[in-house]
């Protein structure tokens, strides 16, 4: 080796700087995160930096410290269709549902601008019936949770929308053990047997319709700005937290607990704990008679989404680049009902920031991507150096 080395001196630095490189790239692109010890919540931020930002979720909501507020109703659209598909995966960290419908579900209304798209739906839950849901309610933990994650369609795509404050919308809802089996879960929870190591998938025969997994009551719910719960903690969400929750029996949670993590462990529990709620300022639904003083309270003004979206052009949609939204730009949100005859001063309105968001340069596949682009520089440059 060491002869072959002094014969063939750039090909061995080339050769070895290939291999530092390829060793760095693989940890890089196996880096995963975990609820546990190095892997866990605390360590998030050390490879995502948008883990330690100041809109984090979830958060404890404080009951007797939210704006009660009148909200246009929420709109489910095809949540009463049957999905001609579904696949439900184990990713090693929850167990997740996509369906294949035409078209997909999707949410208009309450604290939301503009259309959002079904993406997924996956569940969070505790080792123990004592805890497992990501958001508390005045510190009360539930069972389990389920996250229905929605992604604004004029962004395309879930991944497109991580780039825009405004990108995602969650519907969250708790669950509480009761005695009895939910029927509605009957058949997901069994299917969770053929799915128990990781990255394994399967489907029902009998696809269940959205409206069957969700709650009865869809007026009365929590609403905020907070992340994704999940690395990159992107803070690009708009979270719907129903108050009312659902049932679901000890036996069939427990099925939830058998499935195995990446590392063959048992996933027990999969839940981040609380973040601070900071300067932001909890809305909650309800049909009663009440007017908005969000002007009047202490603490910064508060929208839960901007008044205005980008237009998608009519044509040319596979090549159109997404409208880029300058950073830190103030925006005004009207209200809900705006009287004509008012002077514009005496409109009611709300601003926040809004700003794109930059997380996805912190992930894990783009320091690959990095690592694979600075080989193939390498290679240019040790072939120029041999045949010209």
């Amino acid at each position: 080796m060491r002869s072959f080395c002094e014969n063939n001196r750039e090909l061995c630095r080339f050769t070895i700087k290939i291999l530092i490189i390829l060793s760095v790239a693989e940890k890089i692109q196996c880096q995963d995160f975990g609820y546990d010890g190095d892997k866990g919540p605390s360590h998030w931020g050390e490879q995502y930096n948008t883990c330690f930002g100041k809109h984090q979720s979830p958060i404890n909501i404080d009951s007797l410290d939210v704006v009660p507020v009148n909200l246009p109703p929420l709109e489910f659209i095809g949540f009463d269709e049957q999905p001609a598909k579904t696949n439900l995966t184990n990713n090693g960290h929850t167990v997740m549902l996509e369906l294949d419908a035409d078209p997909q579900p999707a949410i208009a209304g309450g604290p939301l601008t503009g259309v959002y798209e079904f993406a997924q739906l996956h569940f969070h839950w505790g080792d123990n019936d004592t805890v497992g849901s990501e958001d508390l309610i005045d510190s009360h933990s539930y069972a389990m949770e389920l996250h229905l994650v929605f992604y604004k369609s004029v962004y395309r795509n879930s991944r497109a929308a991580l780039d825009y404050e405004d990108g995602l919308a969650v519907l969250a809802f708790f669950f509480e053990v009761t005695s009895m089996d939910n029927p509605d879960f009957t058949d997901f929870t069994t299917l969770l047997s053929d799915i128990r190591s990781p990255h394994r998938s399967t489907s029902f025969v009998n696809p269940p319709k959205l409206r069957q997994l969700i709650g009865q009551d869809l007026i009365h719910y929590y609403t905020y700005n907070g992340s994704l719960t999940t690395p990159p903690c992107s803070e690009v969400v708009v979270w719907i937290d129903f108050k009312e929750p659902i049932s679901l029996s000890h036996d069939q949670l427990e099925k939830f607990r058998a499935l195995e993590d990446t590392d063959g462990a048992r996933l027990t529990h999969n839940y981040r704990p609380i973040q601070p709620l900071g300067d932001r300022i909890v809305l909650f639904n309800t049909e009663d008679v009440i007017e908005n003083n969000l002007q009047n309270r202490n603490g910064p003004a508060y929208a839960v989404v901007p008044a205005e979206e980008p237009v998608a052009k009519p044509t040319e949609l596979e090549n159109e680049k997404i409208p880029d939204v300058p950073d830190q730009q103030e925006i005004t949100e009207p209200s809900n009902t705006v009287d004509t005859e008012k002077p514009q001063s005496e409109k009611k309105g709300v601003k926040r920031k809004f700003r794109k968001n930059t997380a996805w340069r912190n992930s894990p596949n783009s320091c690959f991507t990095v690592a694979i682009s600075l080989i193939i520089v390498l290679f240019i440059r040790f072939s120029a150096n041999q045949f010209f």
